[in-house]
């Protein structure tokens, strides 16, 4: 297991608190939880964003400037959201009596293997010769 991924991993984990955490809060403050999750969700893709960019991945020598690194994981996200929240919403219609912050937990899990496999591969990809992109496209040597 590469430090990377643990890394990675742990940044995840954290996510999850920040997605859990905001969820419970917005349903105790009265937010539905059809509103409550998309929110929850994106707060921590927020959050896991910062940390892979300036911790997970500081040791690359990063493809791309970072507003665009930015922008690709916005997107990774926005179809791990789409997955997230769908597979929340299909569970909620299922099983309607289980607790909806245990329902929000399982529907993490499936876009995890998803957005770890297309950040690394795509967002964080490190560059061949070691040298960070951003510092090529600048003209610095």
């Amino acid at each position: 297991m590469s430090r990377t991924f643990i890394k990675f991993a742990l940044t995840g984990l954290s996510g999850v608190f920040v997605n859990l955490g905001s969820f419970q809060f917005l349903l105790n403050l009265g937010v539905n939880k059809l509103l409550a999750s998309p929110v929850a969700i994106e707060l921590s893709i927020i959050s896991n964003f910062l940390l892979n960019n300036y911790w997970t991945f500081r040791d690359r020598a990063l493809a791309g400037k970072k507003r665009v690194r930015g922008l690709k994981y916005n997107l990774v996200s926005l179809v791990t959201l789409m997955l997230s929240y769908g597979t929340f919403v299909l569970l909620s219609f299922l099983f309607p009596a289980v607790p909806a912050v245990i329902l929000q937990g399982c529907a993490i899990a499936p876009a995890t293997l998803f957005n770890y496999s297309i950040n690394s591969l795509w967002t964080f990809r490190e560059v061949t010769d070691g040298r960070p992109e951003d510092d090529k496209e600048d003209g610095k040597q």
